[in-house]
């Protein structure tokens, strides 16, 4: 599967869900959330729930794509070895998904400038 850049975080859980073949109820089930909170995130009424990184991680798709939208390109959605995000403890995202949209930007935009230097 291609994970292309979407914007919208509505579009890339549509777009995930319809992939994967689930309906709102079994996604939300995997992402430990109710039907009613993966509703509202498609119609685009929720920006950025804290359960993104556990669905990721039950799909085994990038957490860098599903919450920021990065553009993936050819990865599978099986399997897939993107380092990121996912490979950090449960606690830690926990803790990032509580902060500020805009503090959430920030810190991502350090991790890839930081990503870069290497």
């Amino acid at each position: 599967m291609n994970f292309k850049k979407m914007p919208a975080l509505s579009d890339r859980l549509k777009y995930i869900r319809q992939a994967c073949n689930l309906s709102q109820a079994e996604l939300a089930e995997k992402a430990g959330t109710t039907q009613q909170a993966i509703q509202q995130a498609e119609k685009g009424k929720a920006r950025q729930p804290r359960y993104l990184h556990r669905l990721a991680q039950q799909l085994d798709i990038p957490t860098d794509w599903l919450v920021f939208g990065d553009s993936i390109e050819e990865q599978s959605i099986h399997g897939s070895n993107v380092k990121g995000l996912e490979e950090k403890p449960t606690d830690v995202l926990d803790k990032f998904f509580s902060m500020p949209e805009k503090d959430q930007k920030l810190i991502y935009e350090l991790m890839k400038a930081r990503k870069d230097k290497e």
